[in-house]
């Protein structure tokens, strides 16, 4: 058959259509065209035009019907999204409904609700017509009788794939109102005793392609409301799904997790877990469950999402009498069989350790220990996204409960932790999982300097922290040096030999010193101070040390922290600077300016550039730098000659 033929036969099928005078035999034409439906092989757009602007209500509703089920198919479907179409259709919706015209109305909402199903060309046709204003006064019309309800039901999903179109056309129904007329559906099917679960769907996915569409959007409190009460009503896992992957877009506002806690919504959300957790552990839910599991994630990471406001974690944690707070422990101590869930605990946990005096209660009541024996338990159990997660959420609440200095005293006069993380940094694998456990050492060792030795002293743990303070993962990489400076910081020139002897540990500091966070400049540059200064004093150290520097390239970190703060270097950074040049370059003839690498990278160059602009520094830290120039210069000029 070659490529003309079909059109033949579309024309000659047309021409037999439009010769039917008899109103019956046109009536089972049409209906053997709706039987046929996406595989009708006939092009009888043309005919169907026509008919559906006719007078005959009968036909105007089978054609509305045909064109329903030939829009099924994708390529028919832009045969027939046409504005000779998609105009009648939206002037027969438009008008009042009556008895005699329901079925009229319904059948056009489905060819509306087709035509535009991934079809921008009628979702433009429909936007170009008033389209969003008639389909969003229909359905209004509909509200509350229930005799209409499948045509109100047909009509969301029309908006539903209108809006699912992008931006402009989701803005469209939002401005003619869709979000407080699926409130109301919404608010009407909550108090019904049994909710037809479709017309509840179909309102949560308008709301969801708002979402998605626009994901800064903040609905109005009732609105969310109104979905959390959904959630408490609903025995549906798609409809609970669609409410808590809602509720966790919207959380991403701090109104929203206030809303979430003080509504009851994480209460209902650890109780659905734990009722869920029982019947797998009475065996009704024996066999693998993925849509079970999957809102199981949800919930979970919408309990973990709402503990990060703090007005909400504050009312959930109820002076450590609320019934979140004490779930989450309760969990600690039994969800061995539920990583998730266990995971979703610890997370809490360190979240609720976000207060200090949340944080002096929980070290009174043992969380720290139990945190200890949950990371120990399974670091020893190696590897696994679930492993590493609760890895991952015991490091973060160990972290969180060190910050009172009162807790790091309390944790290491029992003598346990510190040896335990320091010796765990060898055996990590995952950046993430490194990330919290240097962030947690670290925050345990702020002011302990027994403690810092401790770690000083366990040559694979610096190894360790210098392998990833070079590993390319920003949190851990920045995590490393800061807990080397730390170490520098507690013990002075103590700490020298130590991070000389762990390849990688100077490296790691000179890195730091380019970093873009002042805070983070000033650690590097005091702590690599304070070894210079040790450097000096010992010949064979100083060598080393030198020769660790140089091939750092601490030279080249200068220049580039130079050149890119030049007129926004702080004070606190720009003296802590000129202290680390006076060290290295008096460092003595085998650990000064040349084998540092300062001559070489042109330090002094970048120094001139850094005084001539920077008259706001005080007049004695000026005369430092030009010493250290006309130092550095000195080696500079004697290197050449």
């Amino acid at each position: 058959m070659d490529g003309t033929l079909p059109n033949k036969s579309t024309s000659l099928e047309a021409i037999s259509i439009q010769n039917i005078t008899n109103v019956c035999e046109l009536k089972e034409k049409l209906n053997e065209i709706i039987s046929a439906g996406k595989n009708y092989e006939h092009d009888i757009s043309s005919c169907l035009k026509s008919l559906l602007n006719g007078s005959d209500q009968d036909i105007m509703l089978l054609c509305a019907q045909a064109i329903s089920e030939l829009a099924k198919c994708d390529i028919k479907r832009e045969t027939y999204a046409q504005k000779e179409f998609v105009e009648p259709l939206l002037e027969i919706v438009s008008k009042d409904i009556s008895a005699g015209t329901a079925e009229l109305v319904k059948q056009c909402c489905r060819a509306l609700g087709n035509l535009c199903c991934d079809c921008d060309t009628a979702r433009n046709i429909i936007l170009d017509n008033n389209g969003p204003a008639i389909l969003l006064k229909l359905l209004t019309n509909t509200l509350g009788d229930d005799k209409l309800a499948e045509i109100r039901l047909l009509t969301s999903k029309t908006l539903l794939n209108f809006a699912i179109g992008g931006k402009q056309f989701s803005e469209s129904i939002v401005n003619e109102g869709v979000i407080d007329v699926q409130h109301k559906i919404l608010l009407r099917e909550s108090l019904k005793e049994v909710m037809n679960d479709e017309e509840v769907t179909t309102a949560l996915l308008i709301l969801s392609v708002i979402n998605d569409n626009n994901p800064e959007v903040l609905f109005e409190p009732h609105i969310n409301k109104i979905v959390l009460e959904v959630l408490q009503e609903t025995s549906s896992i798609e409809v609970s799904e669609l409410c808590v992957e809602h509720l966790l877009i919207q959380a991403e506002h701090e109104e929203v997790k206030s809303l979430v806690a003080r509504e009851g919504g994480v209460q209902l959300l650890c109780a659905r877990l734990e009722g869920l957790r029982a019947r797998r552990a009475a065996g009704e839910l024996a066999a693998p469950h993925p849509e079970l599991d999957a809102l199981a994630k949800q919930a979970c990471d919408l309990i973990v999402i709402v503990l990060t406001g703090d007005e909400a974690m504050r009312a959930l944690y109820g002076a450590g009498a609320g019934e979140v707070y004490l779930q989450a422990v309760r969990w600690l101590e039994t969800a061995d069989d539920d990583l998730p869930l266990l995971s979703t605990a610890l997370l809490a946990v360190g979240n609720f350790a976000r207060d200090d005096r949340y944080c002096l209660q929980m070290m009174g009541n043992n969380i720290y220990d139990k945190l200890l024996d949950i990371f120990e338990t399974y670091h020893e159990k190696g590897a696994g996204a679930e492993v590493e997660r609760v890895q991952h959420g015991a490091l973060a609440a160990l972290r969180n409960l060190s910050v009172p200095a009162q807790n790091k005293v309390r944790a290491l006069a029992r003598g346990r932790a510190v040896p335990l993380l320091a010796r765990a940094l060898a055996g990590v694998r995952h950046h993430h999982v490194a990330y919290k456990l240097l962030a947690a050492l670290r925050m345990l060792l702020d002011g302990q300097e027994a403690a810092a030795r401790q770690v000083a002293e366990a040559e694979g743990a610096l190894r360790a922290v210098a392998r990833w303070a070079s590993a390319g993962h920003a949190g851990a990489a920045g995590e490393a040096p800061r807990l080397l400076a730390r170490l520098v910081r507690l013990l002075g020139e103590e700490a020298t030999p130590a991070l000389l002897q762990a390849e990688g540990c100077v490296a790691s500091l000179v890195g730091m010193v380019a970093t873009s966070h002042a805070v983070m400049q000033r650690e590097a540059l005091r702590a690599l101070t304070v070894l210079a200064g040790r450097g000096a004093l010992a010949g064979r150290l100083g060598e080393r040390l030198a020769g660790q520097l140089g091939a750092a390239e601490l030279g080249q970190q200068v220049c580039v922290l130079v050149g890119a703060h030049c007129g926004k270097l702080g004070e606190g950074e720009a003296e802590a600077l000129a202290a680390l040049l006076e060290a290295v370059c008096g460092a003595g003839a085998g650990a000064g300016a040349g084998d540092a690498g300062l001559a070489g990278a042109g330090v002094h160059l970048a120094l001139r550039r850094f005084v001539s602009v920077r008259e706001d520094l005080p007049a004695e830290l000026m005369r430092r730098f030009d010493k250290i120039i006309a130092t550095i210069s000195d080696h500079a000029e004697g290197t050449s000659s």
